[in-house]
């Protein structure tokens, strides 16, 4: 079941998408992207449990389900890094648009 989410946002990456799911309370370990125009980060379920990083540019109230429209991008672990994760790919979301549902 991941594997078809990741196939789905890397064959997306620099498209806009819509997609469902709900602010997580369990942290994963993930990539991380510092950005100045999408500012609030979160961790984010998807609803077949696989879990990625969304951008946003206002924190989400959203208790439950929330559907987020934005754009895929590729985050990558620099493979000059002094790190095992070196070349490690990720896809996060840069969200324009959230609503809850």
């Amino acid at each position: 079941m991941y594997q078809e989410t990741k196939n789905y946002l890397t064959q997306n990456e620099g498209k806009t998408i819509t997609i469902t799911g709900k602010i997580s309370n369990v942290i994963w370990q993930h990539i991380i992207s510092a950005t100045n125009s999408y500012p609030y980060l979160s961790y984010f379920d998807l609803e077949d449990g696989y879990q990625i990083i969304i951008y946003t540019k206002n924190h989400i109230t959203c208790k439950e389900r929330v559907e987020v429209k934005g754009k895929v991008i590729r985050v990558e672990v620099n493979e000059d890094a002094d790190s095992k994760a070196a070349g490690l790919v990720e896809y996060h979301i840069m969200v324009d648009t959230w609503k809850c549902i």
